[in-house]
């Protein structure tokens, strides 16, 4: 669709010869492979002055709020000539946004990972493939992303999700609109988040200027130093009273083979007393959870969790009733607001500088 023309959503997509994923949109043209649906999604090219992030253009999404849909686009189906290591993409939303991206092999098995878009502003994901996670709703063969069999990517705004999970990643009302710009699937050396050594296993450091989990609790992110010594970057949390009860992050485990480990680290400066619950959710929904009491005048801490003290959520079932950790799928770590202090603006923050497993 040129400037002006628009394709709505739900559209069935024709049968098409499999394009190169690389996009900068700066042609006349939207080519056919993209899509979207949910919401009233209608999806287009815009050249205005400004709109795009790098070149001439940038694909812009339109969509209208309501609950028990989701407002999604979509290209494919893909050719990959070489192994990508990478799925890179620009991208902007009106508003603060939980985003998942995900990519889509030949047999329909999905791989995803998740981002925080702040609400105007372009961000730049570069997101490893080998750290992407299979879909809960999906299954593969090997339970492994295979790049070369890669035929579709699509990226998702979660807001508006039936249920409490769904008002703590975000509920917009109104005409909404999300920006991509520079898709692509990188080759080389692909950026890593998360790393291995003697010691153990890092999740994140939070070294960067992206968000590459689920914002929880609609919290303002802010990057800031961190308590140095080899951790350089942290990410700081910022509440606010009479908000959302649970304001934190969930980030993805599930690439990272945690069996054997013993204790489950959070590296943080809590800048007002606060309660955070720390959980590990298993790929079967079963969550596992234990409280701590976080004091200001302490500064920067790591809080070392015996594996041992996470106790099974009563909410949830599990068949054995015990921490597997071979199966664990994300880690969530959330502040009680209703159980924390805050300042005379009436904001609370939290600072975490690295999780990790050893």
């Amino acid at each position: 669709a040129a400037e002006g023309e628009e394709v709505e959503g739900e559209e069935v997509e024709e049968a098409l010869e499999p394009i190169l994923a690389d996009f900068d949109f700066d042609g006349e043209e939207l080519e056919p492979h993209w899509s979207a649906m949910g919401m009233e999604a209608v999806l287009g090219l815009t050249r205005e002055p400004g709109q795009a992030h790098t070149g001439q253009g940038a694909l812009v999404l339109r969509y209208m709020p309501a609950e028990g849909s989701f407002p999604l686009v979509r290209v494919g189906p893909l050719e990959v000539l070489e192994q990508p290591s990478a799925l890179e993409f620009a991208l902007r939303t009106d508003e603060l946004s939980s985003i998942r991206y995900a990519v889509e092999e030949q047999d329909g098995s999905t791989y995803e990972g998740y981002c925080y878009s702040p609400a105007g502003e372009w961000i730049d994901v570069r997101a490893a493939l080998g750290e992407m996670i299979l879909a809960q709703d999906s299954e593969d063969e090997n339970g492994n992303l295979d790049a070369e069999q890669i035929a579709a990517i699509s990226v998702m705004d979660l807001c508006n999700l039936p249920g409490e999970v769904g008002r703590a990643l975000g509920v917009k009302q109104g005409l909404q609109r999300m920006w991509l710009d520079d898709v692509k699937l990188a080759h080389g050396i692909a950026p890593l988040r998360s790393s291995q050594g003697a010691g153990g296993i890092i999740v994140d450091d939070f070294d960067g200027d992206v968000a590459c989990f689920l914002p929880i609790g609609a919290p303002e992110v802010q990057f800031v130093a961190g308590p140095g010594a080899g951790d350089n970057g942290a990410c700081k949390l910022i509440y606010r009273l009479g908000g959302h009860r649970w304001v934190g992050l969930v980030r993805s485990v599930g690439h990272l083979d945690l069996a054997g480990f013993e204790e489950y680290c959070v590296k943080l400066n809590a800048q007002h007393r606060a309660r955070l619950v720390a959980v590990l959710e298993e790929w079967d929904g079963s969550k596992y959870q234990t409280n701590v009491e976080l004091d200001p005048e302490t500064g920067w801490v790591e809080v070392a969790l015996p594996i041992t003290q996470l106790i099974l959520d009563p909410g949830t079932d599990d068949e054995n009733r015990q921490l597997d950790l071979d199966q664990v799928r994300v880690s969530i770590l959330v502040v009680d607001t209703f159980n924390a202090s805050v300042n005379a603006m009436g904001e609370g923050s939290l600072t975490i500088s690295r999780i990790s497993f050893r």
